[in-house]
């Protein structure tokens, strides 16, 4: 399903249903990050019939789109010599230009996440100062990062115990033998 030409008329009525989402998601495991904790992944994304890419993904990309791209166009936005044309496009090009990063996510498993961000991606043209502009990006900003910490919450840190830190003196010794 495309949503390139999506049309919205309202850039509050986007930002109500992005608050919707974050209200669905704000306490309770949402459906999605269950069906991805199981293993579930609609759209068959992981390598070799696993899961585990997933996650990784995930992790990194929620991370990277709410807390460090969507954040930075924030503080963007306060600056004077910055006009909004220049931060819708800087913003559109970033998250829904060549690479759409929602619809990659929902690839993973965040099943709302491409229909949100291309609604947020065409709810940007209709905003008509840098205040509207803060408010509707630091809704979409909020629903990445509560997705991101659900992904932290159920991401299998305990496997990190396989990769300890190599032991320098162990490894020049193994190189000296050789």
């Amino acid at each position: 399903m495309s949503h390139d030409k999506v049309t919205v008329e309202d850039w509050r009525a986007v930002k109500k249903d992005i608050a919707r989402e974050i209200e669905r998601v704000w306490l309770n495991e949402p459906l999605e990050i269950t069906k991805i904790r199981h293993g579930i992944i609609d759209s068959g994304a992981g390598s070799g019939q696993q899961s585990f890419s997933v996650l990784v993904h995930l992790e990194a990309y929620l991370m990277l789109v709410g807390a460090d791209v969507m954040y930075r166009f924030l503080k963007v936005s306060q600056y004077e010599n910055i006009q909004l044309p220049e931060l819708v496009k800087m913003t559109k090009e970033f998250l829904v230009g060549t690479f759409n990063a929602f619809e990659f996510l929902t690839d993973l498993g965040i099943t709302h996440m491409h229909e949100m961000g291309d609604r947020y991606a065409a709810a940007l043209d209709l905003v008509q100062t840098k205040e509207e502009y803060v408010e509707l990006t630091g809704t979409m900003m909020t629903y990445v990062i509560r997705m991101h910490r659900w992904v932290h919450y159920i991401f299998p840190w305990n496997l990190g115990v396989a990769f300890p830190h190599a032991d320098v003196a162990k490894l020049k010794s193994l190189v000296a033998s050789l």
